[in-house]
């Protein structure tokens, strides 16, 4: 089964970020601040902070992983309504070096970009069109094709993939997908489409898709708190599909600080337990598409939302191994799917198998020679 890792793309300078955070901002500043100021157990990647608008360091990035085994890359995608953002990583893979047998694949983080994780108000930064018309695929299509028609990109049974972060977030998601199918398939592509299930209740969406992922540890996260109700969850999606962003932001944010995870912190122990749970396996069985694991290597958003965040511990590489194990044993995966981990360089979520400069690089060479 191979072996891919999410890329998190966000380590240049941009000019929304300048605008909204301040000249020159990255996410290194996050994690160089939390770091100072002691907000979570450091966490830095071994070879530096590094600037993901140099093609010199994207290739490095790519090298690396490659020298470890890594098979390839899940990379998240930007689109918003005025288009691309933070994309030099994309548009190096259509020009650049790329190791040979290094694949990447898109993740389209399907969701407006507010201020709200930095406990600043809830001004709305990018907007993602919820009822796109065709036109509006198209143009977002348009900007996908030169990389499904990559010999670098991932292919299902001969079909390119292509995966949807937050499938909720439309509230016609099945004439979204059919508009996608048929702009794809106008230039010839039968495109294989993926979806991420960061929670129970997404599970009724695997049916639009042809493959899905549970995204971990956001689903193991979701079995505490408020994404538990199936009534919150139920208002939750009303509400996001009728009332302004920003609305919905400060109701969600209000519930998660009465009944979720702010603050909570998870023993490694907890979520292996979970991992390996009937109701986890459950879960897998009840997807009639392909599907295929996202495992996690840690998780603290200390960076982000400092003591209101939530971590799950980073295992030793015992701990991580025996995850790794029984997900690349489960016979209810589909080894045609890359199997997925949370995350190679996340660094401000505390999610990198990147090899850090405090903890080495086990986790990430236990990840790439598991048997």
């Amino acid at each position: 089964m191979k072996r891919y890792a999410i890329f998190f793309p966000q380590f240049h300078q941009v000019k929304v970020n300048d605008l909204a955070w301040g000249f020159g901002f990255t996410d290194w500043h996050l994690v160089g601040a939390a770091n100072a100021f002691n907000y979570w157990p450091r966490r830095a990647p071994k070879i530096g902070f590094y600037n993901l608008g140099d093609p010199k360091e994207i290739r490095k990035q790519l090298f690396y992983a490659a020298s470890y085994g890594l098979d390839g890359f899940g990379i998240y995608h930007y689109f918003f309504s005025d288009g691309p953002e933070i994309d030099s990583t994309e548009r190096y893979l259509l020009t650049g070096e790329v190791p040979s047998s290094f694949k990447y694949f898109l993740i389209w983080a399907n969701e407006n970009w507010t201020m709200r994780w930095a406990g600043k108000d809830f001004q709305l930064l990018k907007k993602v069109i919820q009822n796109p018309s065709l036109e509006d695929v198209r143009r977002h299509v348009d900007t996908l094709l030169p990389h499904i028609s990559s010999p670098k990109y991932t292919t299902v049974g001969g079909r390119p993939l292509f995966v949807f972060y937050r499938p909720e977030f439309f509230p016609s998601l099945g004439r979204v997908i059919s508009m996608y199918r048929q702009e794809f398939g106008r230039h010839g592509h039968k495109v294989f489409l993926g979806c991420f299930i960061a929670k129970e209740s997404d599970l009724e969406y695997s049916r639009f898709f042809d493959c899905c992922y549970l995204f971990e540890p956001r689903l193991f996260f979701g079995q505490y708190g408020s994404r538990r109700s199936r009534l919150a969850v139920f208002l939750y999606r009303i509400g996001l599909h009728s009332l302004p962003y920003s609305f919905v932001e400060r109701i969600s944010e209000g519930i998660g600080r009465m009944t979720g995870n702010s603050g909570k912190a998870f023993s490694y122990k907890e979520f292996a337990d979970y991992f390996r749970s009937d109701f986890r396996n459950s879960l897998l069985k009840k997807i009639s598409v392909p599907v295929q694991n996202v495992i996690s290597a840690g998780w603290n958003n200390a960076p982000r939302y400092r003591d209101k965040g939530i971590s799950l511990e980073t295992p030793n590489e015992s701990q991580f191994g025996d995850v790794l194990n029984f997900a690349l044993g489960s016979s209810e995966v589909s080894p045609s799917l890359p199997l997925l981990c949370n995350a190679w360089n996340e660094w401000s979520e505390g999610a990198a198998i990147e090899p850090c400069a405090y903890l080495g690089d086990a986790l990430l060479r236990r990840y790439t020679k598991a048997c």
